[in-house]
């Protein structure tokens, strides 16, 4: 096959019925793929040149935004900068998201599932992302930001356009839905540090949570800007809980499509987060980000100009058969130590900061499903997530008893 012939982006109909596919033919026949549609991009799949690029950030810069579009340089944070800057962003959160303050958000976790599943467990069926995939991390994440957890539903109305802007041409401009989203959020968001503000400043105790460190920590003397503290929650809020609400979802949906690995985890709940390793690696939650090359650089014999937006393509990283053995099966017992290399939480310094915490709600909600749900099974297909960049479900229907 040529590899002209091969045609590859987050809107192609082939690649949404069957990524699996099409990454083993783009890894095969053309590691370097180049297409126009929607805009000019370049994706890399093979798991040695993504590891690569990765951790070369001289040269692969995020400073132009993980998303299609061009963001401008210096306006987000995290995975939209580059060190010096980047470090700095990392040390003002990283207290929040240490192994000790985590692991004591554990027995929180575990009554939120308790709740949820009490909530539903007497109707017999339902759909598990919109009744306890979803709710898990977003509740979460309003613990971390201090919004009311009343408002899970309205934060998650603009998770899911802001995720399908990454694979946008216009990026947050990409449409009105997507317009809407982000200037609700702003403004939401926007009044709630307001009030987070005058608070401080009145001197009234304060939740210790992530809102008031990004309010009160400092880099030489100066504070964050507000226009920072707004990034940093929106990216948080977006990467915080719906891959965790994604990764629930896929784990439950490949267990129960394998039920002698569930049956496995069943007699064996101490393999939970193997389990849990195994969905990320399996079903990476978001196929890929963006990074930008800063000067010209030739791949496998493609030349990729300066300042072409790239994708990194996690997702084809995990299913490498020269780094996976029998890459394509699902395999809960799979040597945990190898299982931890794989792509999904990012590579190098931009691993994500947030990776403990959403393998804790993976681990509390998987346990939850087990002990009170053991019987459950699927109950009609599901409902693939619309965001391009991302793998998983909208809904996943259901049935128990």
């Amino acid at each position: 096959m040529n590899p002209n012939d091969i045609t590859f982006n987050f809107a192609d109909q082939n690649f949404i019925d069957d990524p699996t596919s099409v990454m083993a033919l783009l890894r095969d026949k053309c590691p370097v793929h180049h297409t126009i549609e929607p805009s000019p991009h370049f994706t890399l799949t093979r798991g040695e040149d993504i590891t690569a690029a990765l951790r070369d950030e001289k040269t692969w810069s995020s400073k132009f935004g993980p998303g299609l579009a061009y963001s401008e340089p210096g306006v987000g944070v995290l995975v939209s900068s580059d060190p010096p800057v980047h470090t700095q962003e990392r040390i003002a959160i990283s207290r929040i998201f240490k192994a000790s303050v985590i692991e004591k958000m554990e027995m929180d976790i575990a009554d939120l599932t308790e709740q949820l599943i009490d909530d539903f467990e007497e109707n017999m069926s339902g759909d598990i992302i919109k009744e306890f995939a979803a709710p898990i991390p977003l509740t979460v994440m309003c613990w971390l930001l201090g919004t009311p957890t009343t408002d899970i539903g309205l934060l998650r109305s603009w998770v899911l356009p802001m995720a399908e802007s990454v694979a946008a041409t216009k990026g947050r401009e990409a449409s009105a839905r997507v317009k809407a989203a982000y200037q609700d959020f702003f403004e939401y968001f926007g009044n709630h540090i307001e009030e987070r503000k005058d608070l401080l400043l009145s001197g009234w105790e304060v939740p210790e949570d992530l809102l008031t460190r990004l309010l009160t920590v400092t880099n030489k003397g100066e504070k964050l800007s507000t226009k920072k503290i707004l990034g940093f929650c929106q990216f948080l809020l977006v990467a915080g809980s719906e891959t965790t609400t994604l990764m629930i979802g896929n784990v439950l949906h490949q267990l129960m499509e394998n039920p002698r690995q569930f049956e496995l985890l069943k007699s064996k709940p101490e393999l939970i987060p193997n389990a849990i390793e195994e969905s990320l690696r399996f079903d990476a939650p978001v196929h890929g980000l963006f990074r930008t090359n800063t000067e010209e650089t030739t791949i496998h014999g493609v030349r990729v100009p300066a300042d072409s937006k790239v994708c990194m393509m996690f997702g084809s990283a995990n299913r490498d058969p020269n780094l996976w053995s029998d890459p394509d099966v699902f395999d809960i017992s799979r040597d945990p130590k190898n299982l931890r290399n794989h792509a999904s939480f990012g590579v190098g310094s931009h691993y994500c900061l947030g990776a403990p915490l959403s393998r804790l709600e993976g681990k509390v909600a998987l346990k939850a499903i087990i002990e009170r749900l053991p019987k459950i099974r699927e109950n009609g297909p599901p409902t693939q997530t619309t965001a391009g960049v991302l793998k998983g479900f909208a809904s996943l229907p259901v049935r128990w008893d």
